[in-house]
């Protein structure tokens, strides 16, 4: 196989899995295709991308399906609306306002409906993120359920490639062992709410220091009561 096209529907970014793509496999040109959401499942049986990274649910029969990280939903509004002013909304704060359907339209003429202030639309943070543009911002909505991105492929068309792909998407290093099974739910690797779908891992956190901890005790100070300290007496 002289390339590999991998299918990717809006909002994914996967550079950093293509970087590390070429490094691994310097002999095979790896290549993104742009796919619909509706049209993840038909790219594969039609021949248009070797894999896809889809959001689910698709269609599954006779496919391998890699569940990688989830997504966060958002409400999608024009920039001067009232909800812009919440860091966070609910389904309850969205009651009574106009919520636009996809219907027909792709989700960049969608948002570009929203823009308008036609309405709004409840769509995957990653989508906002890449299509919203200047005239739109986007607030997580906290009690709606996320979405999920998927690394899937025609069982048929199954190989050592598309394996070596579920590895650098889960992160594991060149050379190092591969596991079995239609469904693979790797939520080791995933995503964290405000990074980009990269593969990127969060940063862990440092420990705070205890109150007081590196505060130089005063010799014979006063306590904390106001008493004398034991270096000194009255």
């Amino acid at each position: 196989m002289e390339r590999f096209r991998l299918g990717g529907v809006p909002g994914v970014t996967p550079a950093k899995w293509l970087r590390v793509w070429r490094e691994r496999v310097p002999d095979v040109r790896a290549e993104l295709v742009e796919v619909d959401e509706a049209d993840a499942v038909a790219a594969l049986v039609e021949g248009r991308a070797d894999a896809v990274l889809a959001r689910l649910p698709i269609a599954e029969e006779g496919m391998h399906i890699v569940r990688l990280y989830d997504e966060l939903p958002v409400v999608v509004a024009a920039k001067g609306h009232p909800i812009v002013a919440f860091e966070t909304v609910t389904s309850a704060d969205l009651a009574g306002e106009p919520m636009l359907d996809r219907g027909g339209m792709s989700l960049a003429q969608l948002l570009e409906t929203v823009a308008t202030g036609a309405g709004l639309a409840i769509v995957p943070m990653s989508v906002a993120r890449a299509l919203g543009g200047t005239e739109t911002r986007h607030r997580v909505v906290t009690d709606l359920p996320p979405t999920t991105i998927a690394l899937a492929w025609l069982e048929a068309a199954d190989s050592p490639l598309h394996q070596e792909l579920i590895g650098i998407a889960r992160g594991r290093k060149a050379g190092s062992s591969r596991g079995d099974g239609k469904h693979r739910d790797d939520r080791a690797h995933r995503v964290e709410p405000g990074n980009a779908a990269t593969g990127a891992k969060p940063r862990p956190s440092k420990p705070k220091p205890k109150p007081g901890s590196n505060r130089p005790r005063r010799p014979g100070g006063p306590g904390r009561s106001g008493r004398p300290g034991p270096g000194r007496r009255r």
